[in-house]
C-alpha cells in the first residue's frame, strides 16, 4: 500500500502541470493561410495589402516592426491632433485597425491599390518603398463619410532574420480627398 501512495504522490506534480501553460484560442485558418513569410519586399507588401483588404488585425500587426516603428502623418490631416501622432507605434496601429475592424461588415470588400511604386535599396537589409495609394473602404460608422482615401505612402523597410518589416510609414495627402491619416485619426478615437 505504501508503494501505491508513493506513486500517487509522485504523480501529483504532474496534475498541476497544465496550470503552467496558458491556453489561447487558435488563429482562424483563413487568417493563417493569408500570411506568407516576408522574405522579399514584394511578399511583405502583398501581406500588407491583403491584411488591409480583409481587415485582418493579426496579419496587419505582423507587417510592422516592434518598438522602433513610427508613423508620420500628413500634416494637414493631423491638424489639431499632432499629439495623437507624436509617439504613434505598433500598438496604436493595432488599436485603430481593430476599431475599424469592429465597424467593417463581414461582407465588405475593401481594396488597396498601390501605383507608381518606386523602391530604393539603401543596404541589403534596408529599403524605402514609395507609391500612390487608393484605399476604398466599407464601414458602418456613419460619422466617417469617406469611402475613398488617397495619398502617397512611403514605407521604410528593414530585414531582420530574413524577414522584411515596416519600421516607418509617412503619409502624404495628394488631393482634396481624405488620406490614410484621416482614417487613423478617426478610428483611433472612436
Amino acid at each position: 500500500m505504501a508503494a501505491k501512495h508513493r506513486k500517487l504522490l509522485a504523480l501529483l506534480p504532474l496534475l498541476a502541470l497544465p496550470a503552467c501553460f496558458q491556453l489561447r484560442e487558435p488563429e482562424p485558418a483563413a487568417a493563417a493561410s493569408e500570411w506568407i513569410q516576408p522574405t522579399q519586399i514584394d511578399i511583405l507588401l502583398a501581406n500588407f495589402t491583403t491584411a488591409v483588404q480583409h481587415v485582418n488585425v493579426a496579419n496587419y500587426e505582423r507587417t510592422f516592426s516592434g518598438p522602433d516603428y513610427r508613423f508620420v502623418p500628413d500634416p494637414t490631416s493631423a491638424g489639431s491632433s499632432p499629439a495623437l501622432f507624436a509617439n504613434w507605434s505598433v500598438p496604436d496601429e493595432t488599436t485603430y485597425f481593430s476599431s475599424l475592424r469592429r465597424r467593417t461588415p463581414a461582407t465588405a470588400n475593401n481594396t488597396l491599390t498601390l501605383s507608381g511604386r518606386r523602391d530604393q535599396l539603401y543596404t541589403t537589409d534596408s529599403a524605402e518603398v514609395s507609391a500612390l495609394y487608393q484605399l476604398r473602404i466599407t464601414q458602418t460608422d456613419t460619422a466617417f463619410h469617406a469611402g475613398l482615401l488617397q495619398g502617397n505612402i512611403r514605407l521604410l523597410l528593414r530585414r531582420r532574420n530574413n524577414e522584411w518589416r515596416i519600421v516607418a510609414w509617412r503619409d502624404q495627402r495628394t488631393s482634396p480627398a481624405l488620406c490614410w491619416t484621416d482614417l487613423k485619426k478617426y478610428f483611433s478615437s472612436h
